[in-house]
């Protein structure tokens, strides 16, 4: 091009235009050479619809030669050396780090630190889950120290899920090893997702007066006289070792009662999502203080899962002495940043399954029409039902729900304000923010939209901070759509080993979807090498 030719065209205001363009044109390509979005694509098109080809042609051609490339080129190098140095800022402050990272303890002081570790313990076929939590203060030594050791021992607060297996033998022999390494024998919470034999038929080892540990508080879920009967009619076509079928019985009969033989300072009954009010008899009781704990251990307190975190829970007195609560949460070692959550979800079975299953049961030992619910208050029948009458309710319970699942309580733990936190994780790659949470999910079912939507709601703070998810009853395909998408988690692991070989425990088409996501599949089963541990340290910067 004739450079005489290109000037004679400064005048033209046309002209001018077509070299502003030509000059953001060039500015943006150089920008995007740095992965940077240049903010002077932004008006290039509007210049650009104005000017003809051949002209915006002339002008590109001139600014190429004339156009100060380098002194851009040190710009854009400059902005991205300040944007590496802010995400590496932001990286040391809020990243889940491995423990080896040059980074990993070269913080500010903070506010607060918690070691935190999680068993999925190998008992096949059941549910036995102990997390841990132990203040380390500000020593360095014990940040590492913690992620290398076993935190039973020395946990400032301990935590169980769940504990039974099917046979038992399994949840035994780790029950033994839990109580041998804690030492102080204290056992802060003890959570029960539902009362399946597989669940719960450990805990009499776990809280023997000699052999076992002395728990402080129990929480369940609150399952009327109905809800015990159908519970019962899932489990009652098999059977399992004796102790564990007198057990059962006990709990099925006399919930409260049974767990009351233990000894905890307090039993917390959490009510099903959707009877905040109404038939449940819940106001009719008396007010009770709010559950938190006593003057050992670490300090916790129940407060409202919907009461912005500040609020007490709603609470009632049960005439045999339990709480029971609408919505709550556990705040543990919660100060004025930090802290630990634990909770909790109740998700009840359909009415309508429910009422099938009382007609059936009228129907198989002919009683009179509507007869059920009224009967089941008085003890003396529940007992005849769960002795005399096994296989009726087992039947009946096949013929109302099929495959399907009775009430079950689901556990989130994970750190108060994930958001500020930051965590180093024992053998982990490098993430972006502390997401280190834990759900474990009892039997509860899955498949329904409406019934995955409202868990999310009543979870909504706490979903995106899901790293862990256990798979609802094992795994199985009765009660877990994949394509439902319930939470984005990094690591999904099924209890299972299933004696029965009709049981498909897990679904193979929920782990092929699980591995299609991306995601990472675990089976803890009776293997002592499927032992899951999940160390961590969580701490708030100052």
């Amino acid at each position: 091009m004739n450079d005489t030719i290109s000037y004679a065209h400064s005048n033209d205001e046309n002209w001018s235009q077509a070299c502003q363009c030509a000059d953001l044109y060039i500015t943006a390509e150089i920008a995007r050479t740095y992965g940077l979005k240049a903010l002077a694509e932004d008006f290039f098109d509007s210049f650009r619809e104005h000017i003809s080809d051949e002209l915006f042609a002339q002008a590109l051609e001139l600014r190429r030669r004339t156009f100060d490339g380098e002194k851009f080129h040190r710009h854009c190098r400059q902005v991205c050396s300040d944007r590496e140095r802010q995400v590496a800022q932001h990286a040391a402050q809020t990243a889940r780090l491995p423990s080896s990272h040059p980074r990993a303890w070269k913080r500010d002081v903070a506010k607060q630190v918690l070691g935190h570790h999680r068993y999925q313990l190998p008992v096949g076929q059941g549910g036995f889950n102990v997390g841990t939590l132990r203040d380390l203060g500000q020593n360095e030594a014990m940040w590492r120290a913690s992620l290398a050791s076993d935190a039973i021992p020395s946990a400032d607060f301990m935590y169980v899920y769940d504990c039974g297996s099917d046979p038992i033998a399994g949840v035994i022999q780790s029950v033994r090893s839990i109580v041998a390494r804690r030492l102080s024998r204290r056992l802060d919470m003890l959570f029960v997702s539902h009362f399946d034999r597989d669940h719960i038929c450990g805990i009499p080892h776990l809280l023997h007066e000699k052999t076992g540990l002395r728990v402080d508080t129990i929480v369940m879920p609150y399952l009327d006289d109905t809800d015990r009967i159908i519970a019962f009619g899932r489990s009652g076509a098999t059977s399992g070792e004796r102790s564990a079928e007198r057990f059962h019985g006990d709990v099925i009969i006399d919930p409260i009662g049974t767990m009351a033989r233990f000894g905890p300072r307090q039993i917390v009954v959490v009510m099903p999502e959707g009877e905040d009010e109404g038939g449940s008899g819940f106001f009719e009781l008396p007010p009770a203080e709010p559950p938190r704990s006593g003057p050992d251990g670490m300090a916790w307190k129940g407060r409202d899962s919907a009461g912005g975190r500040s609020a007490p829970p709603l609470a009632r007195r049960t005439p045999e002495g339990a709480t029971i609560v609408q919505r709550i949460e556990f705040a543990v070692a919660a100060g004025t940043e930090g802290g630990w959550l634990l909770k909790p979800h109740v998700k009840r079975a359909s009415q309508q399954d429910r009422e099938a299953f009382c007609a059936a049961v009228e129907v198989l030992l002919q009683w009179p029409k509507g007869s059920f619910r009224e009967k089941v208050k008085i003890e003396k029948e529940r007992r005849s039902l769960v002795t005399k009458h096994r296989m009726a309710v087992s039947r009946a319970y096949s013929w109302a729900f099929g495959d399907k699942n009775e009430t079950s309580l689901s556990l989130y733990s994970g750190p108060a304000e994930p958001q500020t936190a930051g965590a180093v994780l024992r053998n982990s790659r490098t993430f972006a923010s502390a997401r280190v949470g834990w759900m474990g999910t009892g039997d509860a079912s899955f498949k329904d939209p409406l019934a995955v939507q409202r868990f999310q709601h009543h979870y909504r703070d706490e979903m995106d901070w899901v790293t862990t998810f256990m798979l609802p009853h094992h795994g199985s395909a009765h009660n877990f759509d994949p394509s439902l998408f319930v939470v984005d988690a990094e690591l999904w692991v099924a209890a299972a080993q299933p004696i029965h070989l009709h049981w498909k425990h897990p679904a193979p088409e929920i782990v092929k979807a699980i591995k299609a996501s991306g995601a990472r599949f675990r089976k803890v089963d009776s293997s002592p090498k499927s032992l899951l541990e999940e160390k961590m340290v969580v701490f708030w910067p100052g």
